[in-house]
């Protein structure tokens, strides 16, 4: 009886996680397809789970409005982790954060608009864990001048490119 349990929890983990799919940031040589634009964010947080592959990671997950993609997530892999994703063009909202059984559902979105790197503010994410549980807050910042600096040093051409705009996001927790 506990290996079956075992097995429907890891095919059952296996489903989970597989409902959203990693973004992962272009190439600095990486040309759009006709309908894409490109989302650029930063996250910062007191989680660094990222320093150890036994803890969870965290998760932001976001769909596009018209579901024409399957959920999206930005997974902080790094201290001030940042994200240079290309994207279909279009609105997006997002749905929450993800760590490891804990999630906070959020509201608020973005808009992506074709050829164009659209900044959509820094992510602070301050997380306080407790045994069965997980609060904390999550906010969005303007660093716009910041982000231009460290995209011209990682990705020098994109700037060149592509027409850059900052529209801050708008997230909260529900």
């Amino acid at each position: 009886m506990k290996f079956n349990q075992k097995v429907v929890l890891c095919i059952s983990f296996l489903f989970l996680t597989a409902c959203a799919s990693t973004t992962k940031n272009i190439k600095t040589d990486q040309s759009l397809d006709t309908n894409q634009g490109i989302v650029v964010t930063k996250i910062h947080s007191n989680w660094d789970g990222y320093n150890n592959p036994l803890l969870a990671d965290l998760e932001f997950i976001f769909t596009q409005t018209d579901r024409k993609k399957k959920d999206s997530k930005f997974v902080l892999s790094k201290a001030d982790d940042l994200k240079v994703v290309a994207l279909p063009a279009g609105e997006y909202k997002w749905f929450r954060i993800l760590f490891g059984n804990y999630y906070m559902d959020l509201n608020g979105g973005f808009t992506i608009k074709p050829n164009e790197v659209t900044y959509i503010g820094d992510i602070y994410s301050q997380l306080d864990l407790g045994m069965f549980s997980m609060s904390g807050e999550s906010r969005i910042v303007n660093e716009s001048e910041q982000i231009q600096s460290d995209l011209k040093a990682q990705f020098p051409k994109l700037l060149e490119q592509h027409k850059f705009t900052t529209e801050l996001s708008t997230l909260q927790q529900k």
